[in-house]
């Protein structure tokens, strides 16, 4: 476990260093990115390692140059903190309790799954072995861009840039890939909880800032965010409330099933199985994975170890949507302001689709709407070409921007994406299934579009109140926000009544067409508006999923998986916000209005704590999942050998299980001495297996490239690159020269198939053993060294 301690003290390094440049970023949010610091220092330090590494190829990825680049950052943050360091002192004495907590949760957060994951920290089942086997691989590259493990000569045509990331720390902490595999996905943990309160608290502050200033004297202040420093301790809650929502709490499937089997669901491995995978699993055809089990699984797949930096996203565009008077590229900054606020809104986005190219076209969409917004405000929302003109140059400067300076990935990558295709009204998922999966978001999100509509805009009570505190739920005499509260209701009725396929999809476009138009009727309260707009547009992708899907490998037996399963997930992070925040606007929404009547006050009292009691109510049956489901994972729903009882390894080392494994004799410690002996990437060939077998252990714990293995995921990953003859006639040799390696008692046969790839190590294993039973597999004695020998372990090498 020391290892995890190593991790996040070289991350607290890393966000001193950033802080500096966090201030000029982020400089109209309340914490001038205290809580995004760390997370923005660490991109930027990885960014600038990749870059010159992609472009000069020659330059080693080595500790030595890490650190190099390392010393260079600090030694301009060094610079930053002198000339900010009044600015500093300002942000911790008004905002001391907050920075504490923010580096409580920080810490918290990473040993809290470092604790979970040391019951079962072993890197086997599901889909760990092709993501050890990236971070392994990139870990052996000597240069950049990094090498394919399971297609030798190939680079590596995935959204890697997440594990490059885990991997760059991993090499200056000097790391093992298969330990960096658990102390990264807990740092990611940790910086994804402290983004998402970070998010929450700073809209929770400026929200109060106004409303102090407009209860006080009747009139919004029109000091610029930068110059002024609301404290953010009266947020704290609401981000705790937000990182449970987000990280901890299941879905009403999970509280389902734990319904009907009566509290009883860790009893039997089927049972513990159904229970922590299931909830999971909800739309036929579909994966709706959710982040506590994706965290407790340990998924080291992209949407995952992205998921920090699609919040962070979040963060910088509410950082641009409070400017209140920049105009076109002036919505950054100004001077060395606007240059550094541009370039890292760019990197922060634009890394997001090397990463996760989900994720791109969302946060993006999020970004560009709200610079024109924005703009749309500080021209006092009067129409001209002049704002036109504007909202273009910032949009397609931004946009330009996120491409180029991620120019060398997308040099290499070939997008296995095939297109887009239209869902089948029987495919869309019903309705009731939704509820299962998003059933807590939508009573906090519905209850807070409900206030929004029944109450004035910010300015309004200015100009209506300008002597007094007004109930918060002084009911507007907009003809607008009653219409809209009514047209959802009827149209709601109608399509549960008239069109019950669709339910899902006009639910979802209705429920964000009046998320949208209310963000729009508080636009001028913009921290009201913000969560209004991004729960708005998690209820377009869920609308958008029973419309399109992305076509990829799997189109034609499970059209919707990927697509359900990767804006779900952004679905998730949004609501999680819109709810956490939103949480704040409903609790000042719920002071009685004054009536004359006491009868009427107790029925208004009677009413919020009813609402309050079901709001407890829902929270309780998500927090079943993280209570139950850590013990039916790594109890009697271990994967992949059930036990009765949880004991912690006290490591998160996980190649340890290989060593006891009676299975594979050997493999542990022929493994080490690869890493241990063999530098650079010459190639390894090893017996091929299907996919999520245990076949292909030796390349994903070495990171040394073999001739193929796993192939379904190469065929994904390499879908639009087959379409060529050329192409696809080398996929499917690939497999059938490993099979003549092992088999072909003609010795010119196995050198040539070797040397076809480059590869110098032949491994004979246990699982080769039992391949290949008919063969000669010692043979190779004749005419290739024997490098290594031991506990049934034989690995040759080829004479030179």
């Amino acid at each position: 476990m020391l290892e995890l301690l190593q991790m996040w003290a070289l991350i607290e390094v890393i966000g001193l260093i950033g802080f500096p440049l966090a201030l000029m970023v982020f400089h109209n949010l309340p914490d001038r990115g205290w809580a995004f610091s760390k997370s923005l220092g660490a991109i930027v330090f990885v960014f600038c390692a990749w870059c010159p590494l992609m472009w000069l190829r020659f330059l080693p990825y080595t500790r030595l140059f890490l650190l190099g680049v390392l010393c260079i950052l600090a030694a301009l943050a060094l610079f930053g903190w002198r000339k900010a360091y009044h600015e500093v002192g300002k942000v911790l004495r008004v905002n001391l309790g907050y920075v504490i907590a923010t580096e409580i949760i920080f810490l918290g957060m990473m040993c809290l799954l470092g604790w979970v994951r040391s019951f079962g920290p072993e890197i086997r089942g599901w889909e760990m072995f092709m993501d050890e086997g990236f971070l392994a691989s990139i870990l052996r590259s000597e240069h950049l861009p990094p090498a394919d493990m399971w297609y030798a000569g190939s680079l590596i045509n995935y959204y890697y840039y997440a594990h490059f990331f885990i991997a760059t720390l991993a090499k200056l902490l000097n790391q093992p890939s298969y330990v960096a595999f658990n102390t990264g996905i807990c740092l990611l943990f940790g910086l994804t909880g402290l983004n998402f309160f970070g998010v929450t608290c700073n809209i929770v502050a400026w929200a109060r800032y106004l409303r102090s200033k407009v209860y006080a004297g009747g009139t919004v202040s029109q000091e610029h965010p930068s110059t002024v420093y609301p404290p953010l301790a009266g947020g704290i809650v609401f981000g705790l409330l937000t990182i449970v929502m987000a990280l901890l709490m299941g879905n009403l499937a999970a509280t389902q099933l734990w319904w009907q089997n009566h509290g009883m669901v860790t009893t039997t491995f089927d049972q513990a199985y159904t229970f922590w995978v299931g909830p999971s699993r909800v739309i036929n055809k579909t994966i709706n994975e959710f982040p506590a089990f994706s965290f407790l699984l340990s998924c080291f797949h992209a949407h995952v170890l992205a998921f920090a930096f699609t919040v962070l996203g979040i963060g910088a565009v509410f950082n641009l949507f409070l400017e209140p008077t920049g105009r076109g590229l002036n919505v950054f900054g100004e001077s060395w302001r606007l240059v550094l606020t541009l370039v890292c809104t760019a990197l922060i986005l634009g890394g997001l689709f090397l990463m996760n190219g989900w994720d791109y076209p969302t946060y993006v969409g999020l970004c560009l709407a709200c610079i024109a917004l924005q703009q749309w405000l500080t021209y006092q929302r009067n129409f001209s070409w002049v704002l036109v003109v504007d909202i273009v140059v910032a949009c397609v400067s931004l946009v330009v921007l996120t491409f180029l300076l991620y120019l060398p990935f997308f040099i290499t990558f070939v997008s296995p994406a095939q297109g887009v295709g239209l869902v089948k009204p029987e495919d869309r998922s019903a309705l009731g299934s939704e509820w299962l999966i998003y059933g807590i978001f939508a009573f906090v999100v519905l209850s807070f579009l409900f206030a929004s509509a029944l109450k004035r805009p910010l300015l309004d009570l200015a100009e209506l109140y300008p002597q007094e505190t007004p109930s918060w739920l002084t009911l507007s005499n907009s003809r607008f926000a009653w219409w809209l509260v009514a047209f959802v209701l009827v149209v709601g009725l109608l399509v549960l009544v008239l069109m019950p396929k669709s339910a899902t999809l006009l639910v979802a476009a209705g429920i964000a067409l009046a998320a949208f138009l209310l963000a729009l009727y508080h636009l001028g309260d913009r921290a009201h508006a913000y969560p209004l707009l991004l729960g708005a547009l998690a209820f377009l992708l869920i609308a958008g999923c029973e419309v399109f899907f992305l076509r990829d490998v799997f189109a034609d037996q499970d059209p919707r998986m990927n697509t359900v399963f990767k804006f779900y997930f952004q679905a998730w992070a949004l609501l999680s916000i819109a709810s956490g925040a939103g949480l704040y606007f409903l609790w000042q929404s719920f002071r009685p209005v004054k009536v004359g009547a006491l009868v009427a006050y107790w029925w208004q009292m009677a009413g919020v704590v009813g609402w309050y009691a079901l709001l407890l109510l829902f929270l309780l049956s998500g927090m079943l999942y993280p209570l139950q489901a850590p013990y039916a994972r790594y109890g009697p729903g271990k994967f992949p050998s059930p036990s009765g009882m949880l004991a912690s390894t006290g490591s998160l080392n996980g190649l340890d299980y290989l060593r006891s494994d009676p299975t594979y004799p050997g493999d542990y410690d022929a493994i080490l001495w690869l890493n241990t002996h063999v530098q650079g990437n010459p190639g390894i060939v090893e017996a091929v297996g299907g996919d999520y077998s245990e076949y292909g252990r030796v390349s994903i714990f070495t990171g040394l490239s073999s001739p193929i293995n796993w192939p379904g995921h190469e065929l994904q990953w390499r879908v639009t690159m087959l379409h060529t003859a050329q192409n696809s006639e080398d996929f499917n040799q690939r497999q059938t020269a490993v099979d003549l390696i092992y088999q072909d008692p003609d010795k010119k046969i196995v050198l040539q198939n070797m040397a076809r790839y480059n590869i110098q190590y032949l491994y004979v294993g246990p699982l080769e053993y039992r391949k290949y039973q008919a063969a000669d597999l010692h043979r190779f004695a004749a005419f290739m060294q024997i490098v290594y020998n031991a506990n049934g372990v034989t690995i040759y090498k080829v004479n030179v």
